[in-house]
């Protein structure tokens, strides 16, 4: 049984890190299209 504990843990950490990881990517992604959108449309206004 002991051999069975460290797969389950890094598949927990690996959950655990992609869980935090993929929401703060969409979010930089999203930060960084709107503030390219701003510079590009600034100019029009």
């Amino acid at each position: 049984m002991p051999k069975l504990a460290i797969p389950l843990a890094s598949h927990f950490l690996t959950g655990s890190i992609l869980t935090l990881a993929l929401p703060l990517g969409v979010l930089v992604v999203v930060a960084v299209w709107y503030v390219l959108l701003l510079r590009r449309g600034a100019g029009e206004r």
